[in-house]
């Protein structure tokens, strides 16, 4: 005799639930109110939830960090399609709303065993049904990333709300356009950038130049525009990363020069730049205008921990960095110390508090 799932006792349904893959409890929370009220019992905790949007498709994530590693948990894949055979439609509810799609099982080598097929016309409704079944499913608030592979809901982005980080990994983005972004979402930890940019130079007083945690990646067949000069010398946050790019030494130089001067980069905790492989880039003869001295063991710790929060740092960086050989350097009259290491390879530089 089989028993209806929905009879069990609800002890019992969370206990099955916990079996269960993450896709599959979210498609079973779009079965019935009841049902995503026995979902959200769960209390389910993720660190962060990532909106990956690319071309007609958003891709949610969950994401939990577990003792300095990061597991990624698949929740729905979303897909606008122009569409959908009248026999294969049915409604459901999303966040409150009654939409109809299609649920289809894709192959293998997708990351999500099923897909939800809703007309493109209704994007927009989606977009933000989704958002709010999220909230209602993950009730404690947890960051919210995005990660945009398609420049195609760009202008309709505030649709997600309570933004804390975002990735661009498109071939092109205007600064007009990435500024215009940075106004709707004001309140971020951190700004990944994999793209060239065009557009209107970037200036100290801009946006971007502002955010806490700045990552700056080239790609295979581009280095990210001539902005590495504007970016540097126009930093005014906390993290500032370079990541396969082609970088001018004597922009380091300046960096190293205005910090300790007390001119500039008054934030500044955090520098990282690495070049492209199989390119180096020496600094030998630009770092000796320095008076670096060797760490003496007292002056500052011997690690650091950098801010876990910082999109790019959170992926690198889940121990403690040891400085024990890195040069140290102090501001002039007596101020903050740092550490820096320079190889061919790349530069660090960490800012003591």
């Amino acid at each position: 005799m089989s028993i209806l799932f929905p009879k069990l006792p609800l002890v019992v349904q969370l206990e099955i639930l916990k079996q269960l893959e993450l896709q599959e409890v979210f498609l079973l929370s779009l079965c019935s109110e009841k049902m995503k009220i026995v979902v959200q019992c769960l209390n389910m905790k993720p660190t962060n939830l990532m909106y990956l949007l690319g071309e007609n498709q958003v891709l949610v994530v969950a994401t939990y960090d577990n003792n300095h590693n990061q597991i990624d948990h698949d929740v729905v894949n979303v897909e606008f399609v122009p569409a959908i055979p009248s026999d294969e439609i049915k409604p459901m509810k999303l966040g409150g709303n009654r939409i109809s799609c299609r649920c289809i099982e894709t192959s293998l080598k997708n990351m999500c065993s099923h897909s939800l097929q809703y007309l493109a016309q209704k994007e927009i409704t989606v977009l933000e049904s989704l958002q709010r079944h999220m909230k209602g499913l993950f009730r404690f608030k947890p960051s919210v990333q995005l990660e945009l592979s398609s420049l195609q809901y760009i202008n309709n982005i505030h649709i997600i709300d309570d933004v804390t980080d975002t990735y661009f990994d498109v071939k092109e983005l205007d600064t007009a356009q990435l500024e215009n972004f940075l106004t709707i979402y004001s309140v971020q930890n951190s700004v990944h950038l994999k793209a060239k940019l065009t557009g209107p130079l970037l200036e100290s007083n801009s946006k971007l130049c502002s955010i806490k945690g700045l990552a700056v990646q080239g790609t295979q067949d581009q280095n990210p525009r001539q902005q590495f000069s504007e970016v540097i010398n126009n930093f005014c946050g906390e993290y500032l990363i370079f990541i396969d790019v082609v970088y001018d030494v004597n922009d380091w130089a300046q960096l190293i020069r205005r910090w300790k001067s007390k001119e500039a980069y008054h934030k500044l905790k955090f520098a990282y730049a690495t070049p492209p492989d199989e390119v180096s880039i020496p600094f030998e003869h630009t770092m000796r205008q320095f008076d670096f001295v060797e760490w003496d063991g007292q002056r500052r710790p011997r690690t650091v921990k950098v801010d876990p929060k910082i999109i790019y740092l959170r992926l690198i960086y889940s121990e403690d960095i040891d400085c024990t050989e890195w040069m140290d350097i102090q501001q002039d009259g007596g101020g903050k110390w740092a550490s820096v290491k320079v190889t061919q390879d790349f530069i660090r530089l960490v800012v003591w508090d």
